[in-house]
This record gives structure tokens, C-alpha cells and sequence, in this order.
């Protein structure tokens, strides 16, 4: 059972001694991971909670030199807004940093205005992300050629080689994100559009299908009972992420 906690990397009251006392805190509880959130630039419909947003990877790449043991993750990056060779180098070294701790939670994004802003069509976007998604773990397996739609390369070299290699979360829920996570991820991540019934018809269909939410603490029994192999938590309060950690971890 994996039990993540959110960090608060974002939202009004985000700063770097909260996100420190929470991944401290998590670390001394037991919990298996931390997680952080992206988006980088947004218009007046993402300003609540996204206009004040830490960047998840130099985020996670801090919290790497002070913490030990616990598991560090993206919930989620925004693929498209990158370019994943550049996206593949940052992977490879926070997982290199961090002795292996490392999880790429992928998305599609849902904020237009964001895409406009950053000159990113935001029409394919979910093709382009899957070819990407195939171009990093070319990478991070040391291939030396590639042959996409969008981008290609020969004859090229892109090290440190992580070890092992990142698992991939795939966040969404639409049908096109659950195939996503089945095809191209290693776990289906879903957060806001997934509650417990639509979690339970997923895993119906697709047993074999490793299910970890974006959740909070009231919904995690109902997740956990539709199939959920564990949960990345968004707490209110740390007194609630201690509260939890007493009835589940112990």
C-alpha cells in the first residue's frame, strides 16, 4: 500500500519552509513519498491555486539533499509543455541525486490560457505527450537513435543513465489517460476526475492495472475498497497528516 503526501508547493500560503516542514514530517511519519504539482504560467482561471507555484523539479531536487529515504514525485508535470529531451536530462538527474528515489507523474494539462501563453499548440497535445513519453525512456535506456513525428535523433548520447529507471504515473481520466497508463506508464494516477466508482470500473476492466490516486484522507477508504493500490494525500493541516500516519501506518 503506497501512501504519498502532496506538497505544498503551490497555493497562497506556499513557501520553502512549508514545503520543508511537510517532507520532514512525512520522512519521520513513515510515509512512502512526497509529491509536487506544475504549472508554470496561468491566466485568471488557474490563478486559484496555481498562480504561486514552486517548480517541481528544482523543488524535489532541494528536498533530495536533506531527506533520506522517501520517495519524491511529480503529481503532475505537464509534458507538453516541455521538450522531453530537456525533460529526460532533468528525470535522469534527480534520480541519479536522489540514490533512486524518483517518479515521473505525467499529465496533459487542462489550462489552455497556459498553453497560449508559452506558444504551445494545445491541440495534440496528448499525442505529442505519448510520443515523449516513448523519446525519455528511449533515453533513459541509452539509445542512440530515434525516429518520432515530432522529434527524432541519431547517433546521440544523453547520460547520466538513470538507474533504475523512473517509473512513470499517468495522470487523467478519460479513457485516452487510462490507455495511456496501460500502454506507455507503469501506474494510472488519477486525481480530481476519478472518485471511488469510476476507480472501481477501471480496475473491472483492467485488473492488472496499478491504480494510485491524487486523493484526500476522507475518500482514501473508498479508493482502497474500488481497487486503489495506495494514494497520494493532499492533507488540510499536518496535524491531519499525523492523525492519518496513526491509523495507517502506525
Amino acid at each position: 500500500m503506497h501512501l504519498g503526501v502532496i506538497l505544498p508547493n503551490y497555493g497562497a500560503g506556499s513557501s520553502p519552509d512549508a514545503i520543508r516542514r511537510v517532507a520532514e514530517l512525512a520522512e519521520e511519519l513513515g510515509f512512502d513519498s512526497v509529491w509536487t504539482t506544475e504549472h508554470i504560467i496561468v491566466g485568471p482561471k488557474g490563478v486559484d491555486p496555481y498562480g504561486r507555484v514552486y517548480d517541481p523539479l528544482v523543488t524535489l531536487g532541494w528536498i533530495a539533499g536533506w531527506t533520506e529515504r522517501i520517495g519524491l514525485g511529480t503529481s503532475i508535470v505537464l509534458v507538453p509543455l516541455h521538450n522531453p529531451m530537456h525533460l529526460a536530462k532533468e528525470v535522469a538527474t534527480v534520480q541519479e541525486l536522489s540514490g533512486g528515489r524518483f517518479t515521473l507523474g505525467v499529465g496533459m494539462g487542462w489550462h489552455k490560457d497556459e498553453f497560449d501563453f508559452m506558444g504551445v499548440e494545445f491541440k495534440g497535445r496528448g499525442r505529442r505527450a505519448d510520443e515523449a513519453i516513448r523519446l525519455m525512456r528511449a533515453l533513459w535506456r541509452g539509445e542512440h537513435d530515434f525516429e518520432g513525428r515530432f522529434w527524432s535523433f541519431a547517433n546521440a548520447t544523453s547520460e547520466p543513465l538513470p538507474s533504475p529507471l523512473p517509473e512513470i504515473w499517468v495522470g487523467g481520466s478519460s479513457e485516452r489517460a487510462i490507455r495511456r497508463a496501460l500502454d506507455l506508464g507503469d501506474v494510472w494516477h488519477p486525481s480530481r476526475g476519478s472518485d471511488p466508482g469510476h476507480v472501481r470500473k477501471v480496475k473491472e476492466r483492467h485488473p492488472e492495472l496499478r491504480v494510485v490516486p491524487r486523493t484526500t484522507p476522507e475518500r482514501f477508504d473508498a479508493m482502497v475498497e474500488a481497487g486503489a493500490e495506495g494514494a497520494a494525500l493532499a492533507f488540510p493541516d499536518e496535524a491531519a497528516m499525523r492523525d492519518f500516519a496513526g491509523s495507517y501506518i502506525g
